[in-house]
């Protein structure tokens, strides 16, 4: 049986940067990590089909990983998961929380490359309402991590520490 962790953030947060970082260190070698859009296309669904997507990645992401623990990144948020079909060989679901002041989310989204469409203010502003949607509903994750003023090493071994104690203590 195997864990599925989701490392949940909006874009900006370094959810990406986090999970590339410990993947490419091999800093989890009980873990398969896994990127959602490296997994499925999100173009290839409506937005009514959204849990479907959700379904889709999970099961990629089982079929892949074969006997390792998983770790999604993804900016999905605890109510989703409970509209979702969890495939068989998942024991436990996990999701944590990585999020940063909106003023710093605001100051990373303007810094993207114009190319990923990311610096508008419509933009900028709905990632904003989303995080805070998210941390509005924060007692829903497993474990939350604030990275304003962290680096990308610091969040990876916050994360790691969590998962190797599986650690009662849900912030930091």
């Amino acid at each position: 049986m195997k864990k599925l962790i989701f490392i949940s953030a909006v874009s900006g947060v370094g959810k990406t940067t986090t999970i590339d970082y410990i993947k490419n260190n091999n800093l989890l070698d009980d873990y398969d990590i896994f990127d959602i859009d490296n997994l499925v296309n999100i173009h290839d669904y409506n937005s009514d089909e959204y849990n479907l997507f959700y379904e889709d990645a999970i099961k990629k992401a089982v079929i892949l990983s074969k006997n390792n623990n998983i770790i999604i990144g993804s900016c999905i948020n605890p109510t989703d998961i409970n509209k979702i079909t969890i495939p068989d060989g998942i024991e436990k679901i996990e999701m944590v929380l990585i999020y940063c002041s909106n003023g710093e989310l605001r100051n990373r989204l303007k810094a993207r490359d114009e190319s990923r469409n990311c610096s508008s203010d419509e933009f900028i502003n709905g990632q904003i309402e989303y995080q805070n949607y998210m941390l509005n509903h924060s007692e829903l994750y497993s474990f939350k991590i604030d990275n304003t003023s962290l680096d990308v090493s610091e969040v990876a071994k916050i994360i790691i520490n969590y998962l190797k104690n599986d650690t009662n203590n849900n912030t930091k």
